[in-house]
């Protein structure tokens, strides 16, 4: 078992309510670096979701000396297959329109609405670096749907359920999702 608290590195606070509750499912405790640090300025992102999650990790772990989760995640659109990627959370900060707004504008009169979300995280306890990968594909609807979640969630639909990620309760959500997806592939590894 290792020390707790987790510490994540990241500033969106948002990614960290609900690594929080993803951790806390799986009877982990996680909370912002900042409880131990001042605000740090993170590098640019990298060319791949790896190198990035694994320099916040890094980052935080060099000046705390305690476990620290480094994360990234980005979107794919099949319409649009050379753009977002990794470099997904720059893209969208460029853009006059709040992101699913922006995405929703993007996608109109689009057919091909199918979008890969990822999640990529990396925890650092000392010298040993576990990595975990988590995505989902599904579909982009048409219009924001849920209040369970936010962000793309509201977004992202499934198909096979008939609903949007903002539209599942926690337990589904969590089992569905690229974060869930991921958080439980880390958790596997660390038992």
């Amino acid at each position: 078992m290792i020390e707790q608290p987790i510490l994540l590195a990241s500033h969106n606070q948002g990614k960290l309510a609900e690594l929080r509750e993803l951790f806390a499912q799986q009877q982990f405790s996680l909370r912002s670096y900042t409880t131990e640090l001042p605000r740090l300025s993170f590098a640019p992102e990298g060319a791949d979701y790896w190198q990035n999650a694994q320099h916040k990790a890094d980052q935080v772990a060099q000046l705390t000396h305690l476990p620290v989760l480094g994360d990234d995640s980005g979107i794919e659109l099949a319409a649009f297959p050379t753009e977002f990627g990794v470099y997904t959370a720059r893209t969208l900060a460029q853009q006059p329109l709040p992101a699913n707004k922006y995405l929703l504008a993007r996608l109109q009169n689009v057919h091909d609405r199918q979008i890969t979300v990822h999640s990529y995280l990396v925890l650092r306890v000392g010298t040993q670096i576990l990595r975990a990968h988590g995505c989902l594909t599904a579909q982009v609807a048409v219009e924001e749907q849920g209040e369970l979640s936010g962000g793309f969630d509201r977004l992202i639909y499934l198909p096979a359920l008939g609903k949007t990620l903002a539209q599942l309760p926690a337990k589904a959500h969590a089992q569905y999702s690229h974060r869930g997806r991921a958080v439980a592939d880390l958790v596997r590894q660390l038992y």
